[in-house]
């Protein structure tokens, strides 16, 4: 994953929302005529990956803000099987996510660039980027150390 300050770069095909965290993990997996963008966010929340805490975090706020009046309220009222079936949803949600974060809006899609085959011969001979590829990621990351800050 690049990183700049409070910002992240991820790699996708255009028109996708699978992202990968380096460019060469998407070099690796692409095919000729792809178009790659970078997609920079910088906004992230911290994915809950107990089905439990989103159980207690549903209590606490609940209670906090007067909509019931027992502070453990759907912990005596979710089974323990509803409890299992909600972890594995989140389980399979982070496993779909970047290191379990959940990307929100405050992104900014760069300029893409089309993978040729070149592009992939050179990575399975070399295992390293192009230097036309290398020379878009400098720019990218020019473009990203750029962006004013909020």
């Amino acid at each position: 994953m690049e990183t700049n300050r409070q910002t992240v770069i991820l790699f996708r095909t255009k028109n996708t929302t699978f992202t990968y965290d380096t460019l060469y993990d998407y070099v690796s997996d692409s095919e000729a005529g792809n178009i790659l963008e970078a997609v920079e966010f910088d906004g992230f929340i911290k994915f809950p990956f107990s089905a439990t805490d989103i159980i207690d975090e549903a209590n606490r706020y609940l209670y906090e803000n007067g909509y019931i009046d027992e502070d453990d309220y759907y912990t005596e009222r979710v089974t323990p099987e509803t409890t299992e079936v909600l972890q594995k949803v989140l389980d399979l949600i982070a496993k779909n996510h970047n290191n379990g974060n959940l990307l929100i809006n405050g992104r900014t899609i760069h300029t893409p660039i089309i993978i040729v085959q070149e592009d992939i011969d050179y990575f399975n001979e070399t295992k390293e980027l192009s230097s036309r590829l290398k020379k878009w990621l400098r720019e990218v990351r020019k473009r990203s150390q750029k962006k004013p800050s909020r």
